[in-house]
């Protein structure tokens, strides 16, 4: 009976659903999924800053991703800009080590030099 009720337990955990932020900042549309057992409040003030910094949340909701530019070709090598997505898998949704990670990204995206993809050198011609 109490492996049951453990097993149970363990499934609900498991399989319990996304918290979603409640925030006059998000619409009905694009309000994030916090993961289970993470306070909404220890995620939506990291976010709204971010979110104010270029960062946006991905299609699912449940992560934020942004690209950075570089302005010269030996600063990029090949790549030109980088895309970085940052989400947790388990428990599925938004925590707050996401919102550091993004945080420490624009601390260095800063130290090493990115720019706005509109100052970005290109080898080809910029798309119309």
């Amino acid at each position: 009976m109490i492996a049951s009720v453990h097993r149970l337990y363990m499934a609900r955990r498991l399989f319990a659903r996304p918290v979603s932020v409640r925030s006059c900042l998000f619409s009905s549309t694009s309000t994030p999924i916090v993961a289970p057992g993470v306070s909404e409040s220890q995620v939506s003030d990291e976010l709204r800053v971010l979110l104010k910094a270029g960062w946006v949340l991905d299609q699912p909701r449940s992560g934020i991703e942004k690209s950075y530019y570089f302005k010269t070709y030996t600063k990029c090598q090949e790549a030109g800009s980088v895309h970085v997505h940052w989400t947790t898998h388990h428990p599925r949704g938004l925590t707050p080590l996401d919102t550091l990670m993004a945080r420490y990204c624009d601390e260095q995206s800063a130290s090493i030099g990115t720019v706005d993809q509109s100052q970005s050198k290109k080898c080809h011609p910029a798309p119309a």
